[in-house]
């Protein structure tokens, strides 16, 4: 699992915060290919980090290029 700190992001994905994102974190586990696009890049965070580790864990075993801000 890959993880930075806010202050490394560069720009270069985009970042969704699982606290305020109108996508419950459980749909995009279920349903990650509605949401996504698996030729972008993201990065997750929220408050505590247990959602957004737990969404770029799974995400990550799925293929998808993901990064926890922490």
């Amino acid at each position: 699992m890959k993880r930075i700190r806010k202050e490394e992001y560069k720009g270069d994905g985009k970042i969704i915060n699982l606290d305020i994102e109108y996508i419950p974190y459980e749909k995009l586990l279920y349903y990650p290919e509605k949401y996504l696009d698996r030729h972008l890049k993201y990065y997750f965070t929220c408050s505590h980090g247990i959602k957004s580790r737990e969404v770029v864990t799974r995400l990550s075993d799925m293929g998808y290029d993901v990064t926890q801000i922490i």
